[in-house]
């Protein structure tokens, strides 16, 4: 006898723990992180708040979890900039694809890019999201080591802020929406070129 199988549907492993994700992707985007609640979760995805529980325990549980998605994308993101180059790319052009990458992430994932550096509504103990936001630090310090390879530690410190804070800020700022006639690709790609001529600047260099 034949057995039809039974289709999965949003209460089912996997499909509840993605209808879960997805309601905290649209209460971010609506009220801010802040907003989010297990409850409301569960009401979007349609199940009751202690059907939800065990699949993230608590809000902290929750948002960690969303937060450790965005840092894998935000990792692969850069990594496919990188992939894009030609293998006999010089290391500022690696640099600048990390920047890319990173602005890529921001646009395609607002509702992650939004929350994932909140490390007070999220488990930054947690081993998951360590290893995601580790890859994709790594990405750029690699990037820069290759730039500036005898820097010492407190220029390479330096030179790491400033092209992270750079390009995080533009995605920021043209996430809120103000300025908006600067936040074009045109204007992304120059900053980022910016944002390279000032890590490759000699060390010392005023």
């Amino acid at each position: 006898m034949s057995v039809t199988p039974k289709p999965e549907g949003r209460h089912h492993h996997g499909a509840l723990r993605r209808a879960l994700l997805d309601a905290v992707g649209e209460i971010v985007l609506e009220r801010g992180p802040e907003a989010v609640t297990l409850r409301e979760c569960a009401r979007r995805a349609g199940v009751s708040h202690s059907a939800a529980a065990p699949h993230f325990g608590d809000k902290r549980g929750l948002l960690t979890a969303f937060a450790t998605e965005g840092e894998a994308r935000l990792a692969q993101a850069m990594q496919d900039a990188l992939d894009a180059l030609p293998r006999d790319a010089k290391p500022g052009a690696r640099l600048a694809a990390t920047g890319r990458g990173y602005i890529a992430f921001a646009r395609a994932n607002p509702a992650q890019f939004r929350l994932m550096c909140r490390t007070d509504l999220i488990e930054t103990k947690d081993g998951a999201w360590r290893e995601g936001a580790g890859r994709a630090f790594a990405l750029l310090s690699d990037a820069m080591a290759a730039l500036q390879p005898g820097m010492d530690a407190r220029a390479r410190r330096a030179r790491l802020a400033l092209a992270w804070s750079g390009v995080h800020g533009f995605c920021t700022l043209r996430a809120e929406g103000t300025g908006g006639e600067l936040w074009t690709p045109e204007v992304a790609e120059d900053v980022v070129a910016l944002l390279v001529a000032a890590c490759a600047a000699p060390v010392g260099a005023a």
